[in-house]
This record gives C-alpha cells, structure tokens and sequence, in this order.
C-alpha cells in the first residue's frame, strides 16, 4: 500500500506539471545528526587485498590549532593529532611502513596489541629508528578491541608532542548500538604563545605532568551529537602523560562492556569511570533528555595522591541531543566469555616505589631504575602471577606489554571468578597490591612500566625474558 500511494502521489505531481502549474517541492528532509567534525582522521588502506590493512605512517612535524592558542609545532603522524585511526578486523594482517622524519630518533609501540616481541617497538627488540630512517612493522591482530600506538623512546616528551594514534580492531559478536565514537581522551600544557610546555617542573615530574588544557580527539570543549534516547558506544582510550580521566555524563551512568582486552563477561554500570594512562574502556549510555537538552562530560576529582583529590572538576564536552526521539538498542544482556587463567604458578614480586636522590625525583621496581632492574625469567608458555605491591604515595597505572592479564587478588582479598577480564594496563592504587595473572607465550624481552610517562621515563620499568 506504501510503495501504491507513493506512485500514485508521483502520477498526480506529474499531472499538475504538464498542465502548467508549478510542481510543489517535497519539504527538506531533516539532516542526519553527525558527529563528522570531530571524528578521528581515518587511515586509508593502501591494499585491496581481503584480510590485509596496509599503509604508511610518518612520523614529522606539523601545525595545529589548539583551541584559541597557537598554531602550535607538534609532532604527528600523516600530519595529524592524534594520528590516523586505523580499523580492521580480527585476523587481519596489519603491515606499516614506518618513515621517520623527526630530527630525533623514535620507535612505535603498538599498545596492547598481542605481536612478535620483534614488532613491539621497544629498545629491548628494536634499534631505534634514525631521523630519515624506516622500519616496517607487520603482524596479526588477534583481538578485538581498542588499541593504541606511540613511541617507546622518550616517551614522555615525544607523546605530549603529538604522537600517538589508535587501532579499532573489530571481531564477531559486537553488541547492536545506535551511534558509536571512537574518542581520545589527552591534555597539553599550553603556554600564552601557543607553544608547548615540554619541561615539567619537580610537581609535574612527581605526579605526572598534567596539562592545562584538555582535548577529545584533539578539540578542545567538542560538542558531540546525538539523538535523544540512543544507545550511545563510546570506545575511550587515555593517551595522557599522566592525568586520570574521572569522566562523568550529566544525569547519567555508563555501562562498562569492555576494557583492554575486548568485552567483558559480565558488564556492569558506573557512575564515573576512572580512566588512567594508557588504559581503554568501551561503554554503552542510554541517552535519555528531549531536543535541545546539553549534557556535560567533565572529569570529576580524584585522589590519586599528593594531594590531586583537591583539583577541581573540569569540562571535558558537550553532548548535545538534537532530533526526534528514538527508541535505543536495547543493552546486551551478557558479555563475551573469556579464558580463565589458573591460579596456581610460580610468583613473582614487583614492587613500586619512589623516592628523590640528589634533589630528583626517582621511580624504582623492587628498589632499583632501569635498566637496571632484574629481568623475569619465564619459560615460553608458562603461567606467572605477578604480585604487584604500590609502597609509593600514590597511584601508579601497571602496563605490561605483549600480553593480558587477569586480577586474582586485591589486597589479599580473591576477585570473584565472574568480575574477571583482561588487561594490560591496571591503575595499582598506592600503599595497596594487586595479584595478577599472565600466561607468556610469545618469546622474547618484553617492557612493563608505570604508564605515567614521566615515571617510565625516570626508571620505574622492567623487562620479562620469554624463552
């Protein structure tokens, strides 16, 4: 009957034409809600083949316009920050030509992804790449989930330059959602000229440097679109030095359904999410308001130590609802059931601590800076529990590289089979423990660190030999 009336209404405007009337225009269809202005610059594959993702990627200085600042110098990837977003899919092969044309010297460490050791883009497995230099990167993506990459050699000066970007890796079983945004979470310290702050003082090499202006996908205060009552996906990631992101939506809670390593088994809802360095969340919100409504994305308090949980809240970005109301994608009920790894391996202690030798502020594992500190040795494919004890004064966010891990205890107290996930970045609140959970089976010399830059950096990193 719909598709009857429409050729009727067809007939008759053509009728009235031929008699020499004016033919009425349909009205205006509304314009799709789109959130195309700040959306992460895409990469191109570079080859048609199926199952490959090929491109080239380099690493040079660019311009950008930073909220009313600048242009401010950065470094970029292609020209952009952050830098070009890939997308794939599970099993796809990723191949990258790397060109470096920075007047320094830099690597790329593909965050969280699961790779040869000789891929991982560390000073353990690679010579650093030399100004005009190249390397060509090329593995599998076994996972699905968000990932990043950024340089592994001066990590904390290059990164606040600019170089960073992300990899969306997509796999069977993703949930059905209205709208979905891939967001940067990342902060600068601006001065009055534009130009980049790159020196912290002894607070911002304690704590971590903060910036003083914050970005999404490199705007600052974005607004982001959508209509009232959609189930909105965000997929975060904290490409910061050394902020926490506390993000809260007016009015609002967010439903976790993955983190690091892909969705988890059983979601469950927050009503802010504590995001640190290094560390992907994947999230779901039911947007509930009518037309016209702005609901605020701030970074709320948090005490991470020394005296941070004084900070005020801060404007993260708007979301704005505009359009008819929707009925949303209804939450999915489960998660995605993981592997459990076994409880009982050998153990290993890591302990974190800081101190200031010679007026400096230092960042040590088990009482020594690398390199060094002792290596873990594990045999290719066995399981290990890490014990990871935080003696310092505040909050350290824990990376390994190369693999996942599982939380089996905090402070001694078992973590319920059914709240377990994989991670390779956890935030080990101070004067407290985790005990994690790895198996290791891809061999090679593998980094951990705080993924607070800063202290990376100024020693607080190890290595895991895989044999």
């Amino acid at each position: 009957m719909r598709a009857l009336a429409a050729l009727i209404v067809t007939i008759l405007a053509s009728a009235s034409s031929c008699d020499g009337e004016t033919e009425t225009a349909p009205p205006p269809a509304t314009p799709p809600v789109t959130n195309a202005a700040i959306e992460l610059p895409r990469a191109t594959d570079e080859n048609p083949e199926p199952g490959v993702f090929e491109l080239t990627l380099e690493a040079r200085p660019a311009e950008k316009q930073i909220g009313s600042a600048g242009p401010t110098a950065v470094w970029s990837y292609n020209g952009t920050v952050p830098g070009p977003h890939i997308e794939a899919n599970v099993g796809d092969r990723l191949v990258v030509h790397f060109k470096n044309a920075l007047d320094e010297e830099t690597t790329i460490h593909w965050h969280g992804v699961r790779l040869p050791a000789t891929m991982d883009g560390t000073v353990a497995m690679q010579t650093p790449v030399p100004p005009g230099g190249t390397f060509e990167y090329e593995f599998v993506l076994k996972d699905a989930g968000l990932f990043w990459f950024h340089p592994h050699v001066r990590g904390d000066l290059q990164v606040q330059r600019g170089l960073y970007g992300t990899i969306l890796v997509r796999g069977a079983g993703e949930p059905v959602v209205d709208r979905e945004l891939a967001v940067v979470l990342d902060d600068v310290r601006l001065l009055p000229s534009g130009g980049i702050d790159e020196y912290p003082d002894d607070e911002g090499v304690m704590l971590g440097r903060e910036g003083n202006t914050i970005l999404l996908n490199g705007f600052v205060a974005p607004t982001l679109r959508a209509q009232p009552g959609e189930t909105l996906r965000l997929r975060l990631v904290n490409t910061a030095n050394g902020r926490f992101f506390n993000l809260a939506l007016a009015g609002h809670r967010w439903r976790v359904i993955g983190t690091d390593g892909g969705l988890v088994p059983s979601p469950f809802d927050v009503e802010t999410l504590l995001i640190a360095p290094g560390e992907r969340y994947d999230v779901l919100v039911s947007l509930q308001g009518q037309a016209g409504d702005e609901l605020a994305i701030t970074t709320e308090p948090y005490d991470r130590g020394h005296g941070s949980g004084e900070n005020p809240a801060l404007g993260v970005a708007t979301l704005r609802l505009e359009g008819e109301p929707v009925i949303g994608a209804p939450f999915p009920a489960l998660g995605s059931p993981i592997e459990l790894l076994p409880d009982n391996a050998p153990q290993e202690l890591i302990v974190l601590d800081e101190d200031v030798t010679g007026g400096e502020p230092i960042f040590t594992i088990n009482g020594q800076t690398y390199p060094d500190v002792p290596p873990i040795m594990v045999p290719n494919g066995d399981v290990r529990i890490l014990e990871v004890r935080n003696d310092a004064e505040m909050d350290h966010p824990f990376h390994l590289h190369g693999f996942f891990f599982q939380v089996r205890r905090q402070n001694g107290l078992t973590v319920d089979p059914a709240g377990r996930f994989n991670k390779d970045t956890i935030i080990v609140p101070q004067k407290s423990s985790l005990t994690l959970v790895a198996r290791f089976d891809e061999p090679g010399m593998w980094m951990y660190h705080c993924h607070i830059l800063e202290h990376g950096e100024r020693g607080m990193m190890g290595e895991v030999h895989v044999e």
